[in-house]
């Protein structure tokens, strides 16, 4: 059973640490949790990298989906 790709890919914060993916759906900041820096995800390059790894990431989902796998979300 396949793992959501949103459970796998990580995202580069502006302090060069990662988070999944799939935890900064919807979030307009996020504070990270080793260093505590905050990085804007409302604006910029972030938005965009953050939108277009959001769609790759649904698109991959979808994918196997349409094979008739269960995607599982963590």
């Amino acid at each position: 059973m396949p793992i959501s790709m949103l459970d796998q890919m990580l995202f580069n914060l502006s302090c060069d640490h990662k988070v999944v993916l799939g935890r900064l759906g919807g979030a307009e900041n996020w504070t990270c949790e080793q260093c505590q820096k905050t990085t804007d995800l409302s604006y910029g390059p972030y938005r965009a990298t953050l939108d277009k790894d959001l769609d790759t990431a649904n698109q991959i989902d979808l994918q196997e989906k349409a094979k008739g796998n269960t995607v599982t979300r963590l």
